[in-house]
């Protein structure tokens, strides 16, 4: 199955496998200790002191592989971010600076889960984030689509997305971009996109469903076989970056009645 059909059937059956996920035993448990639990913690230290809250809370706000830095978590809670010199207003993946003003520690205490909207909020994150995971395990193209879907709306910048590894494969892989793309110079990396891409178009609903079905495509085009046909010529051009040839990129035959649909 290709990634683009993949992608267009997650999306008709995203709530129900969403609902799955939360009634499954370990995932419960898990939802209810931290519903149970969170409203008792005023302080990062007292989050990162247990451990179920501690590991639930880093991987609802994708940040799973940086559990092991307390030294780092600490600080981020600690400092909050109100001061613009913040630990997490300086780190470049904004996940910390979320994951500090959703718990809000340094500036609330604990009241921020002591309201149930907000903790409501963290138990969402968590469940999709472990249906993406379970998505990636099968094809890491929908899931890198269904993240971009999910944070594109809270980017303010093209730096933001650069800065964020998972969005800047999607766009260079939907622009059709080189690895050596990466090397150029950020400042015109930004201003590369802005020309290409306006960010406003990436907030519509309609325009990011046309650009995540270009990403779908051209990832089966990236990682599939090689069988030697133009891309350009079956309706998705590769955008190259300034000063580079027109390039031709190999794409699967099986690929190509779905290609041919989006024409962009």
């Amino acid at each position: 199955m290709s990634t683009l059909t993949e992608y267009a059937q997650i999306g008709r059956t995203y709530s129900q496998q969403l609902g799955a996920i939360a009634k499954e035993g370990f995932v419960q448990r898990e939802v209810d200790y931290f519903r149970a639990n969170i409203s008792k913690i005023s302080t990062g230290d007292e989050l990162i002191d247990d451990y179920r809250l501690y590991t639930f809370a880093m991987k609802a706000f994708g940040l799973e592989s940086q559990t092991y830095a307390k030294g780092l978590m600490r600080k981020v809670f600690d400092e909050g971010v109100v001061n613009d010199r913040s630990i997490a207003n300086r780190l470049q993946d904004s996940a910390f600076k979320e994951i500090a003003e959703a718990f809000g520690f340094a500036e609330t205490g604990n009241l921020n889960m002591l309201i149930h909207k907000n903790v409501d909020a963290v138990v969402e994150k968590y469940l999709k984030l472990e249906l993406e995971e379970r998505i990636g395990e099968s094809n890491q193209g929908v899931r890198l689509a269904i993240y971009f879907e999910r944070k594109i709306a809270e980017v303010d910048n093209w730096y933001e997305i650069i800065g964020d590894a998972a969005l800047y494969e999607t766009v260079r892989t939907m622009m059709g971009l080189p690895q050596e793309f990466v090397s150029t110079n950020i400042d015109r990396q930004v201003e590369y996109f802005e020309n290409r891409i306006p960010l406003e178009d990436l907030k519509d609903p309609k325009k990011l469903d046309k650009w995540m079905q270009r990403f779908t495509a051209m990832w089966d085009v990236v990682q599939g076989p090689q069988s030697g046909i133009d891309l350009a010529a079956n309706g998705i051009a590769p955008i190259q970056p300034l000063g580079s040839a027109p390039a031709i990129v190999s794409i699967d035959p099986s690929l190509l009645a779905d290609l041919s649909k989006y024409r962009l």
